[in-house]
């Protein structure tokens, strides 16, 4: 039985596309229920990469189907919270409004531990929404690292990505894609266009 006192704090997740912040966002739901924290994991609508109804990592992790809800906004978030859970989880949180900061200050200081995950800047290279302000309110931030992906000579680079490159033109900001769309790239490779 797990302990009546929980230390809430904020934890971010964060690094370029295919990093593996949503397979660390799992491995932490797994010892969270192992636990017997109750946890609550939330995704945006609009992503439905692998599936409309769950959260999939990029190999194919799934969390339990009754810990995940769809959430549009913050509100939704909120309306969704139940009063006993110990975790929130967030899954891509840049995808919100800025309402989120403040909300998750909220959330924290009311006692629940939270942990999300995000990428810190866009296809661009630019802040992406409240990536920004999400991680200078964090308690704790956890890095991760895939590797460049930019081929040249038939040999790829394989440096640390920091960055997340789009493939093609797309000039949307927001566009939700896996690997026919997007790749991490290091920082000297991330805004050279292929080939």
């Amino acid at each position: 039985m797990k302990s009546s006192q929980i230390d809430a704090y904020l934890e971010v997740i964060t690094g370029a596309m295919f990093s593996g912040k949503t397979r660390e966002l799992h491995r932490q739901y797994s010892v969270f229920k192992s636990c017997h924290f109750k946890v609550q994991v939330f995704k945006r609508d609009i992503d439905q990469r692998y599936s409309k109804d769950e959260i999939v990592t990029h190999d194919g992790l799934k969390f339990a189907k009754e810990d995940v809800f769809i959430a549009k906004t913050v509100d939704d978030i909120e309306r969704q919270i139940k009063e006993d859970t110990d975790v929130i989880m967030i899954d891509e949180a840049q995808f919100y409004e800025p309402e989120i900061v403040k909300k998750v200050d909220e959330w924290v200081d009311n006692g629940k531990i939270v942990v999300l995950t995000l990428l810190p800047t866009d296809y661009r290279g630019e802040t992406f929404g409240p990536a920004g302000d999400l991680l200078a309110h964090a308690d704790k931030i956890t890095q991760v690292f895939g590797r460049c992906l930019f081929l040249e000579n038939g040999v790829y680079c394989h440096k640390p990505a920091t960055k997340t490159y789009r493939k093609g033109d797309i000039k949307d900001i927001v566009v939700v894609g896996g690997a026919e769309l997007y790749e991490g790239r290091c920082r000297k490779h991330h805004k050279i266009k292929d080939k």
